[in-house]
């Protein structure tokens, strides 16, 4: 390349820096600001007192600064829907199958000012079992199933929370069928969500799901209580989970019998899953929940307890008394 043209090209690069400098000076200086309609303001003050700079941003600019807002939170303004039927609240159902020989206790007649909504959630049914006892002595016989024990303990903590001044809804009415067939996974996940819906339709405070244990070693017995802490409830869930968990070895205690206490377990650190907790009735829920697990129906001995419903009775006093303790710390 020539000298000559080499210095041609040298200056027409000069030029065309310079006027992009002009350009950009004469845009910050407010021959190119927006109308008031058509831009944002926004100040950045660098020490306290100094003089405010002023920025403007044209609109799509300043809306595409902008964060996004946060979803606003659901007002307690009655139920989202109504429940189904099945979940009305209040008193014994005359058509549920009772353990109790002397049949369904009376309504029990509620306080006049609800103290909070409780949602307990009778574990299985619908064509599920759950865990079987069998009787001893190899016939395959059975003569408790967990569905069965599951609603019994939610009919009589409901009873007993009414009692006190609590809307209580239960996930499922009616008796817990017998061992059949396993359910394809799909139908059991589906209604495990239905549930969790429950608790979002009646705008529940406290959801509380009532299983029993089983386990293929028949000497492992006792109760346990399961939560989830990867949850924004998670330190609610663990307090929860703790009342529960002390409840159900006192009710034990008091009517007689001592079996292991098994605590209360964190479903994502037991189950070795991060943050991704197992069981979806605790993980999906918006509100406070545990999982309590009464006793083993696969432990002859747990299971008798399970087959007396004076301990059924016993039990759900105290583990209704904890739930309205926690129900009281968070009010």
């Amino acid at each position: 390349m020539s000298r000559w043209a080499f210095g041609l090209l040298t200056a027409s690069m000069l030029l065309w820096t310079s006027l992009t400098a002009a350009a950009g000076w004469w845009a910050f200086r407010g021959g190119g600001t927006a109308s008031a309609e058509e831009a944002t303001v926004t100040y950045n003050v660098a020490a306290p007192g100094a003089a405010p700079r002023v920025h403007y941003l044209g609109a799509a600019q300043a809306a595409a600064s902008f964060p996004t807002p946060e979803p606003a939170p659901v007002r307690r303004a009655g139920a989202v829907q109504p429940p189904p039927k099945y979940a009305l609240s209040a008193g014994a159902d005359d058509r549920v199958r009772s353990l109790n020989p002397d049949g369904p206790r009376p309504r029990p007649r509620s306080a006049p000012a609800s103290k909070g909504v409780i949602v307990l959630d009778p574990g299985h049914g619908r064509g599920d079992p759950g865990a079987v006892h069998h009787v001893p002595g190899g016939t395959w016989q059975w003569d408790i199933t967990e569905a069965d024990s599951n609603l019994r303990n939610a009919e009589l903590i409901r009873d007993r929370l009414v009692a006190i001044g609590y809307q209580v809804y239960l996930t499922r009415t009616g008796a817990g069928d017998g061992p059949g067939g396993p359910l394809p996974l799909q139908f059991i996940t589906s209604d495990l969500f239905a549930r969790v819906a429950l608790a979002r339709s009646v705008d529940a405070d406290v959801y509380l799901a009532i299983h029993g244990n089983g386990a293929t070693v028949r000497s492992i017995s006792g109760p346990e209580t399961w939560y989830c802490g990867k949850h924004h409830e998670g330190a609610a869930n663990e307090q929860l989970a703790r009342m529960v968990q002390q409840a159900m070895m006192d009710g034990l205690h008091e009517y007689g019998y001592f079996p292991p206490d098994r605590g209360i377990k964190e479903d994502a650190e037991a189950h070795h899953s991060g943050d991704f907790c197992q069981f979806v009735v605790t993980r999906e829920n918006p509100v406070p929940s545990a999982l309590l697990e009464f006793l083993f129906l696969t432990n002859d001995d747990d299971a008798r307890v399970l087959l007396d419903d004076r301990a059924h009775v016993l039990l759900a006093d105290h583990v209704a008394a904890a739930i309205d303790a926690f129900m009281r710390g968070r009010r």
